[in-house]
């Protein structure tokens, strides 16, 4: 048996085997969290009636908006240093940042969905990012792509000011500048630059959970309808709402009314993803078509978390020393254990609530059959800088950890402003 036929016998089990036990710890100890949750002895949620801290969502929000202006001029230095053109920064603008998944967006803002030709299969993408961007096109002359810009710039800066506003509650003013320093300096970040679905779905899914922490669970679940109407996992932020109502009954302070609330309120949240199926029927005649387009076309079915480490762990053995076998299976899975790793030896650091939130969430999102992007969708998850947030023990070391993601930020700019070649 050649090297490469032993590794490709043993390491993708192995990858799976240490997934589930990453996973399987972080379970067993949010069950026994959940039980004392149940008895009292635990808060499910930091609760905040109180005044938001508005000086620090502000400024949250313009360090956001900086941050991204200071991306778009370092994607043009790369243009423009390396000899790639001689356009000005607006003529270069839509060359540098109109790649992948943005023309699916523009397209369906211009066109929307149908079921003929290669355009039937936009109807993957989730409806909430095109209608936003058809609505403020005429603002934008006409152009599906600036207008899009402008929503995630806006989306991503009212993002950053709701994750100082939640990280707040538990972490103070130290815990919630850093948990938006992580956010921005994600290599993910560059995503928020351009009208793809992460600003927008960040944004609606901080909305609902700092609602939930403020008493406000009507309002949490529209916008976590809204959320589900951006991307599938936006669903996941009911459970807030049901532990809420667990939470409750452990403390006998369960009423019927409240019961039919919670049951409502949840209902409310996948209200976001019952309409995403029923343009799917108006489209085609079939409510759940895209899941077909997606096994067909993008080789996607429901599969499990452990299953995905293990084909990713094949993919980057089978594809080595091809183009992209380290910059897409190699990061994919330093981050699918990352994120594995985060939960099982950081979840007490987050609310019970928060905690079981990011274990379904990751095991979700995680789980396609042919997972491709679990890097970006892992940064979807808006816990995530929390998490890292509570890593840092000193001012020191979240300093080394600000430079390596901005140099590795840095680095993925210039991968999706330069190096590809999908217009």
């Amino acid at each position: 048996m050649t090297a490469r036929g032993w590794m490709l016998r043993v390491l993708p089990p192995v990858g799976a085997a240490c997934s589930i036990a990453l996973m399987g710890f972080c379970g067993w100890c949010l069950l026994l969290r959940l039980w004392r949750v149940l008895r009292g002895e635990e808060r499910a949620l930091p609760e905040s009636g109180g005044v938001l801290p508005l000086s620090g969502m502000a400024a949250a929000a313009l360090a956001m908006l900086l941050s991204r202006l200071l991306l778009y001029a370092l994607a043009y230095g790369f243009y423009r240093g390396l000899g790639i053109g001689e356009d000005s920064f607006a003529d270069s603008f839509k060359w540098l940042w109109y790649h992948w998944d943005v023309r699916h967006s523009t397209d369906i803002a211009m066109d929307g969905y149908t079921a003929v030709g290669k355009e039937r299969l936009r109807l993957v993408f989730f409806p909430m990012l095109p209608a936003l961007i058809r609505l403020v096109m005429p603002l934008a002359g006409g152009d599906p792509f600036f207008a899009g810009t402008a929503i995630s710039l806006m989306c991503a800066s009212c993002a950053a000011a709701l994750l100082y506003a939640l990280a707040f509650l538990w972490g103070g003013k130290t815990g919630a500048v850093r948990a938006v320093c992580c956010l921005m300096l994600n290599p993910m970040s560059v995503f928020l630059c351009c009208p793809y679905t992460e600003a927008l779905f960040l944004m609606l899914t901080l909305a609902s959970a700092l609602l939930v922490c403020r008493g406000r669970n009507w309002a949490a679940a529209l916008a976590g309808a809204a959320s589900a109407f951006t991307r599938m996992p936006g669903v996941i932020i009911a459970g807030l709402m049901i532990i809420r109502l667990l939470e409750k009954a452990g403390q006998r302070r369960c009423a019927p009314k409240d019961i039919a609330a919670c049951a409502g309120q949840v209902l409310l949240v996948f209200s976001g993803l019952f309409l995403y199926w029923g343009i799917n029927w108006k489209v085609t005649g079939d409510p759940f078509t895209y899941l077909v387009y997606q096994r067909e076309n993008w080789f996607q079915e429901p599969g499990t978390f452990f299953e995905s480490t293990a084909n990713t762990v094949h993919y980057l053995i089978t594809t080595y020393k091809d183009s992209d076998w380290l910059w897409t299976w190699g990061f994919q899975l330093l981050c699918m254990f990352y994120g594995y790793a985060l939960l099982a030896f950081r979840q007490k650091k987050l609310p019970f609530a928060l905690a079981a939130y990011s274990f379904v969430y990751v095991a979700v999102v995680f789980a396609p059959t042919w997972l491709l992007s679990g890097a970006r969708y892992l940064y979807g998850l808006i816990t995530l800088p929390l998490l890292q947030a509570s890593c840092f023990g000193s001012r020191k070391g979240a300093g080394a950890w600000y430079a390596l993601n901005g140099a590795l930020l840095a680095l993925f700019v210039f991968g999706y402003t330069i190096a590809v070649e999908v217009l």
